[in-house]
């Protein structure tokens, strides 16, 4: 169980560099009824992460990802294709943080997030107007990202070719969902607990994230893509 967690947590590291979750997520903390619209779109978010990580097990399983002496043919197809997804994700991720850094940088350093800010997706840009139901929506449709759906395939059949006790499948589930969760159950639990004391933080995180993190996530994403196609060599030669 253990190596299977060590196979996991680069995968659940990667739903947690989403950089687009968090940014929707501090607008939402930084618009009016900040402690009803966080916690919906966290639920909206949990919610989503559940039923794709079930899905993903459920599929597997009934597909018969592993053999009697060895896993099944397409197993490495799926790795492949997640670490293609991956590596291109990186790449548009580090050109789409490139420019932005090289916008913000055009403008001064005073005007950061004013000038980044409008060059934000129009999604993320509304979300300060935003009420709890649509809250919880937005938590799901901004985790079924192609990235996403992505690594939570590959949280799945490597929880299948484990071939644990169902407990334990369940409880890795349950772990993988909640590490995936932590970068938006951090900010939403600390809004409810400071309540508007906390816009100051999260406007300061805000302005670091439009800077530094689509450099952190590309690299995340990349080093998950590459262990994704040597699992998929290795299925292949090995």
């Amino acid at each position: 169980m253990i190596e299977t967690v060590w196979q996991l947590a680069p995968v659940a590291l990667g739903v947690m560099a989403s950089p687009v979750a968090v940014m929707a997520l501090i607008g939402i903390l930084l618009s009016q009824d900040a402690r009803r619209n966080g916690s919906a779109y966290l639920m909206g978010w949990v919610f989503c992460s559940s039923a794709l990580t079930a899905a993903s097990v459920a599929i597997f399983t009934a597909a018969n990802a592993t053999g009697a002496y060895r896993e099944a043919s397409w197993v490495p197809v799926v790795h492949l294709s997640v670490g293609v997804i991956c590596v291109a994700g990186a790449v548009w991720t580090f050109t789409r943080a490139r420019r932005l850094v090289a916008r913000v940088a055009g403008t001064g350093a005073e005007d950061t997030e004013s000038a980044a800010v409008p060059r934000m997706p129009g999604l993320v840009r509304s979300v300060e107007a935003v009420r709890p139901r649509r809250a919880f929506v937005l938590g799901i449709v901004i985790f079924l990202s192609p990235m996403n759906i992505a690594l939570v395939a590959a949280a799945g059949i490597e929880m299948v070719l484990a071939e644990l006790p169902p407990w334990q499948v369940m409880s890795m589930m349950v772990g993988f969902v909640i590490a995936a969760s932590v970068p938006v159950a951090v900010p939403v639990i600390t809004v409810l607990a400071r309540g508007d004391g906390a816009d100051e933080m999260l406007r300061r995180l805000r302005s670091w994230m439009l800077q530094h993190h689509g450099y952190l996530s590309a690299g995340i994403f990349a080093g998950v893509g590459v262990l994704q196609l040597w699992k998929a060599v290795q299925g292949w030669v090995l």
